[in-house]
This record gives C-alpha cells, structure tokens and sequence, in this order.
C-alpha cells in the first residue's frame, strides 16, 4: 500500500509541476518566433502553419482576421509558433526561436 501512495504522490507531483511549468510559460514573457537568421526555411514555415492551423484556432490570422494584415508569412509564422507554444509549452526550434522580445511591439 505504501508503494501505490508513494507512486500517486510523485506522479501528482509531476502533473503539478508541468501545470506550473505551463503557466509559468504562458505568462513569462517569452515568446516563440519565426527564425529568420541565415536562410529562413520558408516551405517549413507553411507547412507549420498547416500542421498547428489544423488542431489550433488560426482565425486571426485568415482573411478577414484581425492579424491578417500585413499578409506576410513570417508575421503569420510567428504568430501560429507563438500560439502554439502559449498552448503546448513547445517552441519548433526547427523553424522557431524562444526570445524574450514581443513580437507585437
């Protein structure tokens, strides 16, 4: 009996710490943006956009959102990188960097 109370107690302390971790995350002040340093991967920002657009909300960013202007596709790519990591807590460091710069300002 003490090894199940053992195990549940670490294994809600590890939920609790990813939860933390999440928040922490979503409210640091760190933002996940499209690299563009050296030669950016611009096929892989569009595949990115169609991967994260299909299981997140991207609606600001179509036409007609309130983020489609400008219409560019780093702009779009930071955004939907940004969104995804608020979400997920994952920067795609493929295609993406985590900086502490908004990227609205």
């Amino acid at each position: 009996m003490a090894k199940i109370s053992l195990s549940l107690f670490l294994l809600l302390l590890l939920v609790a710490n990813i939860l933390l971790l999440l928040l922490f995350l979503s409210e640091a002040g760190l933002y996940c943006v499209a690299n563009t340093n050296g030669n950016p991967p611009y096929e892989k920002f569009q595949g990115f956009i169609d991967y994260a657009c299909g299981i997140l909300d991207c609606s600001p960013i179509r036409i007609g959102g309130s983020c489609y202007f400008p219409n560019i596709l780093v702009k779009h790519t930071t955004w939907v990188l940004n969104l995804f990591y608020k979400s997920r807590g994952v920067c795609n460091t493929e295609i993406g960097l985590i900086t502490n710069v908004d990227p609205c300002k």
